[in-house]
């Protein structure tokens, strides 16, 4: 019995557990869709998830078992105004709350509780400036609150807190994977590749402004994750779900140039 009890006890402290942290900006976030099918063909393990903006949607959803093929799914038949609505401009231009009803068709009142893999979405008190991260309470909220671009978006109210994008403060959340008990992280970034985007309406100037904030944001970040997978954005419009076919490819096809260095990672880790 002594035995068995220290080779299990061996074999938890020699066992990487693998921490993924999800980046926003807006719809480029379909390519972490393709990187997740990636990883699970070649039998990676996730074992926490952390998200902003777009990062905490897929994450969330992933985190709660929503399989790929679904993600996928949902992400070429999705459109803005299932995601949001013009709204009086008190807190922003739209208001992203049709989001909350969209998520709550798909999955209904789930709690971070309810999750597959332990998930956290990260946020920004508007008032203080601070990281607020959600890793309890309803899903659905979390998201919406994560998802909340400043002067586009209303912010959200939850828990007592004004609510703004977690890409204001955090765009690529590595850190807290550590502290969830991550040993190994991989980070992915949706790098904007600002000469090829030419903003063409006041909403991708906002946008464009946020993304060059959340690129220099996310920079300290990366350098803490074991594993980054860096996608250039070149040719595609982070508005656009036109595109929403291409990006899951890209996201497939980046995530697979990686399973080496992954496998590679987690064998010296073991």
């Amino acid at each position: 019995m002594d035995f068995v009890k220290k080779f299990l006890n061996f074999k938890k402290k020699t066992s990487p557990s693998v921490g993924l942290a999800l980046g926003g900006g807006a719809v480029w976030g379909i390519a972490h869709i393709g990187i997740l099918k990636a990883l699970e063909e070649n039998n990676i393990p996730i074992h926490f998830i952390s998200g902003t903006s777009i990062g905490s949607l897929v994450g969330g959803l992933y985190a709660l078992g929503t399989s790929t093929k679904k993600l996928s799914s949902l992400a070429t038949s999705t459109h803005w105004n299932h995601l949001c609505r013009i709204s009086l401009p008190l807190g922003g231009l739209l208001t992203n709350e049709p989001m909350e009803k969209f998520l709550y068709n798909l999955i209904g009142n789930k709690t971070f509780s309810d999750a597959k893999i332990p998930f956290s979405a990260i946020t920004t008190d508007l008032i203080t400036g601070a990281e607020i991260i959600i890793d309890s309470g309803n899903i659905s909220t979390a998201i919406r609150a994560s998802t909340a671009i400043p002067g586009i978006f209303h912010p959200v109210l939850f828990n007592n807190r004004t609510l703004v994008d977690g890409g204001v403060v955090n765009n690529v959340p590595v850190s807290i994977l550590r502290e969830m008990g991550a040993t190994i992280i991989i980070a992915i970034n949706l790098s904007p590749d600002f000469n090829h985007w030419h903003p063409k309406n006041s909403f991708e100037i906002i946008l464009k402004s946020f993304l060059i904030m959340q690129n220099k944001v996310a920079r300290s970040e990366l350098k803490k994750a074991d594993i980054v997978i860096d996608l250039n954005m070149k040719d595609f419009s982070p508005m656009d779900f036109k595109k929403a076919n291409a990006l899951l490819d890209k996201g497939y096809k980046e995530g697979l140039s990686k399973i080496e260095e992954i496998q590679h990672v987690l064998k010296g880790k073991r």
